[in-house]
């Protein structure tokens, strides 16, 4: 009997997450002369089809920063935004802000999507695509079960050269976070598997845009993400004077590839103490120098464009 509540409890808590539910309220959004459908994803909500907003100009020519929204539609032809939405460059998505959060071309209410809403997502669906893909997405390990509501088309994207291409094989959505001066982040899926990358692209792509409800973390969850760091700081390592270990904390207001080194006096590298992608949040770094001598040393961590370099003293 104990096994069976348990199987029940289990069955009934991992089906919070998601329920391919529309969004408490607002079901549906009626932005410009279209209706967009609305789906509750954990604490998140989402416009459950890409948009389609603005005026179709042709992929041969860059998108501008004027007083109209400007989209592409897939090989230049306006069924195909009908079908998949618009493609859009980062900055045209953004309406020229470079703001996380910002409301670029999403209805009033909502925006485009941070890093942390996105890797939010992520996490809500166990990192699994195939739970964000569309049934008929995708083949094999990487066909679409749909079972997030999420809904996501492989649509693919206009290229920096100007082309299109991908369709049916990849489909990449904008994050609101730029990666680096013309790089932003964004989430891609992919046809052949249930991989979701998170990384950084030119901001020449054109790709799909899905907004996310302004305050919609605090649906049901009211801590919203008011504990995540306000910036990216490095702290000075304790204790110090040290030996032979001491704890470097640092943190990140938003999800970034991080590196945390160490230097010896002549700017030697000596140890490497992380170098991988880390989402926003506090982190606390053990450095043990037992097989290095005394001296004066140096830690620098770089996130971003962001880099810090402090000093600490290996006394033996």
């Amino acid at each position: 009997m104990k096994l069976l509540y348990l199987f029940i409890f289990l069955l009934l808590f991992c089906g919070l997450g998601y329920t391919q539910n529309p969004c408490p309220g607002t079901p549906t959004v009626d932005y410009a002369g279209k209706t967009y459908n609305t789906v509750q994803i954990g604490n998140q909500c989402w416009l459950k089809e890409n948009l389609d907003v603005g005026t179709r100009i042709n992929g041969s020519v860059n998108q501008t920063n004027n007083d109209a929204i400007e989209k592409y539609c897939y090989n230049d032809d306006p069924a195909k935004c009908t079908t998949y939405g618009g493609l859009y460059q980062w900055n045209e998505a953004m309406q020229y802000l470079t703001t996380p959060g910002a409301k670029g071309i999403c209805p009033s209410g909502w925006h485009i999507p941070t890093l942390t809403e996105f890797q939010t997502l992520s996490t809500t669906v166990g990192n699994n695509g195939n739970a964000l893909k569309a049934v008929g997405q995708g083949t094999g390990g990487g066909a679409g079960t749909n079972t997030s509501g999420f809904s996501a088309l492989l649509a693919g994207c206009r290229g920096i050269t100007n082309q299109f291409i991908n369709l049916s094989n990849f489909t990449n959505f904008w994050i609101s976070t730029e990666y680096s001066t013309s790089y932003a982040y964004n989430m891609s899926l992919y046809y052949s598997d249930n991989y979701i990358d998170i990384t950084g692209y030119s901001m020449g792509f054109g790709y799909s845009v899905r907004c996310t409800k302004n305050g919609a973390t605090d649906v049901n969850d009211h801590s919203s993400n008011s504990t995540l760091p306000k910036s990216i700081d490095l702290f000075q390592n304790y204790p110090n004077p040290f030996n032979p270990s001491t704890k470097i904390s640092w943190q990140l207001p938003v999800g970034s590839p991080a590196s945390l080194k160490v230097y010896d006096i002549l700017g030697r590298e000596v140890a490497t103490l992380v170098n991988e992608f880390k989402l926003a949040g506090k982190y606390e770094t053990e450095f043990n120098a037992e097989a290095l001598p005394s001296g004066v040393y140096f830690y620098r961590i770089q996130a971003g464009s962001f880099v810090e370099t402090k000093k600490m003293i290996l006394l033996k």
